[in-house]
Parts: C-alpha cells; sequence; structure tokens
C-alpha cells in the first residue's frame, strides 16, 4: 500500500501517514479507505499494461533488493518488511542519481518506519556482494541488466536498467550499515 503511493501518488502516500493511528488501530473505515484507494491505484497500473510491457513494472519497486533479502534470509523475514527494505534501498539510488530529493527519502523512511516496517538491514549473515548476486538471480533480469524501479520524486517512478554493480552495491551498503 505504501508502495503503490510512491509509485503513482504522493498524497495518497501522506494521506495514509495522516491516517496511521486509525489504521494501526484498525479502523474499519480507515482500512477499508485505505484499501480502495490502493486497489484504484493497481487497476489503472494493470490496465493500463496488462502483459506487463512497461508501466506495470513499476509494481516493482523495492522488489529488486526485496526478492533478494528475503531469499537469502530463508524467508526468515515477512515479504512485506524486505519490499519495504527494497524500497529504502532503490529510494536511496534514486537520490544518489540526482532525481529524489533528500526530504523526500526521509519521508519515505519515516512513513514505513510509523508502520513498524525495517528501514535498515541489522544482523544480517550477508555480505552486499551475496546480495547483489541473489538480485542477479530475480526474474527482472533483462539481457544481463537489473531491472530497477526507481523514483523521480514521490508519486512519479520509472524503470531503468542502467544502474552499474557499483551503484547498487551502494544501496545495498546503505542498507547494511546506515543506521
Amino acid at each position: 500500500i505504501l508502495m503503490h503511493g510512491q509509485i503513482k501518488d504522493a498524497s495518497y502516500f501522506r494521506q495514509v501517514q495522516g491516517n496511521a493511528e486509525k489504521i494501526l488501530q484498525k479502523s474499519m473505515d480507515a482500512l477499508e479507505d485505505m484499501v480502495y484507494k490502493s486497489c484504484l491505484i493497481k487497476r489503472e497500473v494493470v490496465q493500463n499494461d496488462p502483459r506487463e510491457q512497461g508501466e506495470r513494472a513499476l509494481l516493482n519497486f523495492g522488489h529488486t533488493l526485496g526478492h533478494a533479502i528475503e531469499k537469502l534470509s530463508n524467508f526468515q523475514f515477512y515479504h512485506g518488511e524486505c519490499v519495504a527494505l527494497g524500497m529504502v534501498g532503490a529510494a536511496y539510488l534514486s537520490m544518489k542519481q540526482g532525481k529524489l530529493k533528500w526530504e523526500a527519502f526521509e519521508e519515505l523512511k519515516l512513513g514505513l518506519e510509523r508502520f513498524q516496517l525495517p528501514v535498515t538491514l541489522t544482523e544480517f549473515l550477508h555480505t552486499p556482494k551475496e546480495i547483489l548476486q541473489a538480485t542477479k538471480l530475480d526474474k527482472k533480469m533483462e539481457s544481463g541488466k537489473i531491472k530497477f524501479i526507481l523514483l523521480d520524486s514521490p508519486g512519479k517512478a520509472y524503470i531503468t536498467r542502467d544502474l552499474s554493480d557499483e551503484m547498487i552495491l551502494e544501496g545495498i551498503e546503505y542498507l547494511l550499515f546506515n543506521r
């Protein structure tokens, strides 16, 4: 749900943040509204690209690193926790690419933390290079390049295949070492 706001609708991300207390208290009105709006975003993306030829890949924001972490942890983390970590790594890379502003990066991290999602990977037994290698085993590989979803700004995601191993390692190292 938080991912949907980051890739397509920054105001929705902020609305979810504004309703965090009600959502965490499981207010049915807040939950129904949140799920409904998230479904609208996903529906729009899927209808625009039913065969995943372009825009639909945006729904993989956070999943490239997330799946690698999930697999290397032997599925000890919840999928949503791994995707949250992947979102932070991808947002960090977006910032390093000169796209995402620092304030937006911090807003994303605070938004994840508000819902008790991790933003750093503590006590992980694998090296950044092992995580990088695991990303290369994911279905998002195309012609030997890792397909990454990054952010121009909150609510505006894009697809890139232009990240070098060194750049990706920098994002992974941020998750492991910047506590």
